[in-house]
């Protein structure tokens, strides 16, 4: 939890550099001029997207364009950039360079937007971070809080940037944080924080899993109430520590599947429970999977501190269904059930959601039932767990994208047979294929375990195309029928 901070207080009088001209660097600037700060910006690309609203809204004091991290231009890029003592890094820059390096030893302050708005924030915030679960998590409590009666809103990594969320004078902030975020983030007071899950994801970015593993439980410190998951052995025993330690001061609440070992738990894969008072029968959720039922448990978690109306809470868990391409259900074709997980991004995220859908259908490995699409960029993951899982709980697999042929070695080497493979070249020969592999009572599962720009803008574009290819199957099909 322990990292290198620079305790220093944003000066709004002093001229600054916004470092990425994307969603967060557009709202530095709006937030840093209601100040009457000045500032200058700086983009890795030669020509941003933005960069004609940036000089036509924002007359900064300059603008550098190009690559900064280049070995030939590392010299002249320390220089420009030295010369602002501020500095403003948006999550999709990596401080881990010598360039930063150079300068954070030079005594520039060099945070992001959530480190500017813990700074400034004079109400309560809820914390939440994970590799998976972390949007549905956000977007949860911001309803429970908001049909409890407190004017809340959710942001930071999900929807509004931070800094957005103050105009809205909110009485309760609720962000979801990246782990890119959490690095320069360093003074984040916080009611409750959480950590939901940790698996491979950014190994790019990353040392190793446990580097990853310690940027996100970093989000603990300055909070009242660590809420852990009981599951996440690791994290919990580093958190645990430290309170021991005295490093830290906060009260502990858990969540995790083993009712009996966790403040909030769930009970025979039945019912979500508090102790031993049942709080609501999975049979009332919208959303279903044990992955999501964790979810759940953590956003009463998160909420315990607060003591809101628990009745008005589980009346919103009742009507909640959940965010587009996460596990979203697109529509039966000829007795196939499909469904879009596109921002399953990561092996952690695949993983949970076939475990969740082999639970729901209750089928032994004998009877498996899920064909899985899965492929794309995979971030230099290990996909070596997630290929055990394709050969004890996958009928077939459908493999796509530019890191397909690792998943299809690590589902070999794993004992998955060569005929349950196959390789296609788009998404449209990806369903297709996926549906005539598949027979009535079958789940056809979109999770690519990957990121989606070797063929896709994003997530969503990639989500939005597999329900498209969907919706046009059943719909050449019952045009032949």
């Amino acid at each position: 939890m322990k990292k290198k901070t620079q305790n220093k207080q944003f000066d709004f009088t002093i001229p600054t550099l916004i470092v990425g001209m994307g969603g967060t660097g557009l709202s530095c600037a709006r937030f840093l001029r209601q100040k009457n700060c000045a500032f200058a910006f700086a983009d890795s690309r030669n020509e941003p997207p933005s960069l004609n609203e940036v000089k036509e809204k924002y007359s900064p004091l300059d603008i550098l364009t190009g690559d900064f991290n280049l070995e030939i231009r590392l010299e002249k890029s320390l220089e420009d950039f030295a010369v602002y003592k501020q500095i403003l890094v948006s999550p999709g820059v990596s401080i881990r360079s010598k360039l930063f390096s150079s300068l954070i030893e030079q005594g520039c302050l060099i945070i992001g937007d959530v480190e500017l708005f813990a700074q400034v924030v004079d109400k309560p915030v809820i914390a939440i971070t994970g590799s998976n679960g972390k949007s549905t998590v956000t977007t949860l409590v911001e309803k429970m809080t908001q049909d409890c009666g407190i004017k809340s809103i959710a942001g930071g990594n999900l929807g509004i940037p931070a800094l957005d969320l103050l105009e809205t004078q909110s009485d309760l902030y609720i962000l979801e944080l990246s782990s890119f975020q959490l690095e320069t983030t360093h003074s984040l007071k916080t009611v409750s924080a959480t950590v939901l899950n940790v698996s491979e994801d950014h190994m790019d970015r990353y040392n190793d899993l446990d580097d990853y593993r310690m940027v996100k439980e970093s989000i603990y410190k300055n909070t009242e109430n660590a809420i852990l998951n009981a599951d996440e052995k690791k994290t919990f025993e580093h958190v645990m520590n430290v309170l021991d330690s005295d490093d830290e001061q906060y009260a502990v609440i858990s969540f995790g599947e083993e009712a009996s070992k966790t403040t909030y738990g769930l009970l025979n894969n039945k019912s979500l429970v508090c102790g031993e008072h049942e709080i609501i029968p999975v049979s009332d959720i919208k959303l279903k999977g044990t992955y999501n039922y964790l979810n759940i448990l953590a956003a009463l978690a998160l909420l315990k501190p607060m003591q809101l109306d628990l009745q008005k809470q589980i009346q919103t868990i009742k009507e909640y269904s959940g965010l587009p391409h996460r596990c979203e259900w697109v529509d039966k074709v000829n007795g196939v059930e499909f469904y879009n997980d596109s921002k399953g991004t990561n092996t952690g995220a695949t993983i949970a959601a076939i475990d969740g859908f082999e639970r729901i259908n209750n089928k032994e490995y004998s009877q498996r039932n899920i064909i899985l699409i899965a492929g794309g960029v995979g971030k230099d993951a290990d996909f070596t767990e997630l290929g055990f899982v394709i050969e004890r709980k996958i009928k077939s697999t459908v493999l796509m994208g530019s890191d397909a042929k690792l998943i299809e070695t690590c589902a070999l080497n794993a004992g998955a047979k060569n005929d349950s493979l196959y390789s296609v070249d788009s998404m449209q020969d990806a369903v297709s294929t996926a549906a005539k592999l598949a027979t009535s009572g079958d789940v056809v599962l979109f999770s690519p375990a990957c990121a989606s720009f070797d063929m896709y803008q994003n997530y969503m574009k990639r989500g939005d195309d597999y329900k498209e290819k969907v919706l046009a199957l059943k719909g050449e099909l019952k045009n032949v029928s």
